[in-house]
Formats: C-alpha cells, sequence, structure tokens
C-alpha cells in the first residue's frame, strides 16, 4: 500500500504532525537508525494507519484535543503516560485514548502498531446519536481493551477486515466508514464509558472558560478563517489574556493552536480530493495559496501539490 519509508527523524515528526498533533521524538540510543514506515487508510472522519519506528523511543504528543486514538501492537509494546495515570498495550492487548489526556508514549523496540484515528466530533456526534441525548457530550473510554473479550475480538476483527478490503482492492480506494461505525458501536455496547459535558472536567482539570471556548470553537471548521483577535473578541476576552491561558494550560499559543487545527482540516480535505489547493487555502483562512503552501510544507513538510487527490502519503 502507498506510504512513506524514512530514516530520518525530523521528517518522520514532519508527516504525522498534521495527521496526529505537533510533537517530538525522542531517541533514548541517539546512534539507533530511525525505520520510520506508516501507510494510510483515509476517510473523512477516521483513518486506519500501520506506524513502525524500529528503535525504542519516546513520542512526546503533548495533550490530546481533536481525536480519539485506538491502538493494537501487532509486535513489541508502548508504555503510556495517560493523563495521571501509566497504561500499557502488548500484542493481544490495546488501548482506546480518548482526548483531554496528556500523552507520552515509550515505544519498545521493533514495535508495530495498527492505529485507528477517530475525530473528536464525529465521536461525539455518534454518541449523541447513540443515546437519544440532546445535549452533545464527550465519551471518555476504558483506556485498556483485553483482545481476548468479545469486545476486543470484534474490534481487532473489524480493523482487520478494513485493511484486508483494501490491500484486495489495489490502487482503488475504499471508505472503511461502515467499519468504523461497527467499531464505534462495539466500543459504546461493550466498553466502560464515561460520558461528561467537556473532556477537560474529566482527564485534565478545570479549564479557564475563555480556553475551553476556544478550543471548542475551533472544532467548527468555518471558524478556521478568523484571525486570533477576531477569536479572542468572540470569546469576550482580550488576545494578551487568551495567550496567556493558553499558554499556562495547554502549552501552545493561540496561533500555534489555530494554525494546528487549520492545517489538519486542510490535510482532510486534500485526501478528500475534488478541491483545488486554492481553495483549500481560502477555507482555512489563507488568502494566498502560495503561503498557505509554505506553512503547509513548514508543518507537513511536504507540499499540499504532492498531497492533492492523493488521499494518502
Amino acid at each position: 500500500m502507498p506510504g512513506l519509508c524514512s530514516g530520518n527523524a525530523d521528517e518522520a515528526v514532519a508527516a504525522l504532525s498534521t495527521r496526529y498533533r505537533p510533537h517530538r521524538l525522542l531517541l533514548s540510543n541517539r546512534t539507533a537508525g530511525l525505520d520510520f514506515r506508516h501507510h494510510a487508510i483515509t476517510s473523512g472522519a477516521a483513518s486506519l494507519n500501520l506506524l513502525h519506528y524500529g528503535p525504542e523511543l519516546i513520542v512526546d504528543a503533548g495533550t490530546f484535543d481533536s481525536f480519539y486514538m485506538l491502538e493494537f501492537p501487532l509486535g513489541g509494546g508502548v508504555d503510556v503516560r495517560y493523563g495521571d495515570r501509566r497504561v500499557s498495550s502488548r500484542v493481544g492487548s490495546g488501548l482506546v485514548l480518548s482526548p483531554g489526556a496528556y500523552v507520552r508514549s515509550t515505544w519498545r523496540a521493533d514495535t508495530t502498531q495498527v492505529m485507528l484515528r477517530l475525530d473528536r466530533g464525529f465521536v461525539e456526534q455518534a454518541w449523541q446519536r447513540y443515546t437519544g441525548e440532546t445535549t452533545r457530550r464527550t465519551p471518555v473510554f476504558q483506556a485498556e481493551l483485553d483482545l481476548q473479550t468479545p469486545a476486543g475480538r470484534r474490534i481487532a476483527r473489524l480493523i482487520g477486515l478494513m485493511a484486508a478490503e483494501q490491500i484486495e482492492a489495489g490502487s482503488a480506494v475504499l471508505s472503511p466508514m461502515p467499519l468504523v461505525h461497527a467499531v464505534l458501536d462495539t466500543l459504546f455496547d461493550q466498553v466502560p464509558v464515561t460520558p461528561v459535558a467537556t473532556v477537560e472536567a474529566a482527564m485534565a482539570g478545570p479549564l479557564p472558560a475563555h480556553v475551553r471556548g476556544f478550543r471548542r470553537l475551533l472544532d467548527d471548521p468555518r471558524q478556521l478563517p478568523a484571525t486570533v483577535t477576531e477569536l479572542a473578541r468572540r470569546l469576550d476576552v482580550s488576545p494578551r489574556t487568551l495567550t496567556t491561558g493558553m499558554r499556562r494550560f495547554t502549552g501552545l499559543s493561540p496561533h500555534e493552536y489555530l494554525t494546528m487545527r487549520r492545517m489538519e482540516h486542510a490535510r482532510k480535505l486534500l485526501d478528500r480530493g475534488g478541491m483545488s489547493i486554492a481553495r483549500v487555502a481560502e477555507s482555512v483562512g489563507y488568502a494566498h495559496a502560495g503561503r498557505f503552501a509554505a506553512s503547509f510544507r513548514a508543518y507537513c513538510g511536504v507540499n499540499p501539490s504532492r498531497l492533492a487527490g492523493q488521499g494518502d502519503f
């Protein structure tokens, strides 16, 4: 399947920053050669990924904001600092990481993982339909999942079927969404879950209303063209107050966070195809396609023209 292979840590970080979020790689042995491999099947709110780094290393991902991640090692294992807890996965077990927690993962040598990334808004809307509640809430799942349980076995089969169907299809790109919905139904039915009004309340303690509001505003792609000053005005705070709060509670400035969300959405639009780079740029707040291309290249490590219409690397 299409994918990216590299021995360069900077290239690996750049390639995955827009898939997941900005992060750092910390190699236990700086002389160990990186054997980075990433393959992905992408469709709208979901992507199925195969990820391998090679040597033992730490992935410092910071706070998950905008997605859920289901992780299942095919070899090796991962130890994760997840908020104020420590959880682990090995062959035969996996993790369901919900948004809102600080994530720092230690990958053992020769670990290969299958990882299903789901947009936070997509899961919240599915949960709302499942429960019939009038208020949208964030489901926070039990993190560790034994693949020998009925839920674990079914999720493993569904994810295996996603990959098998794509391999059989060859160059034709199939949508995994029917199987993704089946994964969500299994999570909702069989995995312990706590719905909360905000993930911050459950995972990271209380946040100032303007920090929480800023992050929530940018869950809506229609807000991405706005400037930080305009967004601060909508929250009835000064840009300085917003900057202070964001740096203190998330480690990112408002502009850094806005750029991250713009690039995430731009990547989705490019994966989906059917839009010119100029239209993608405009939709995320860039008046000039050239300036957007430079920002995208700096953030993602590749030119947007390389991704437009491909649906993958």
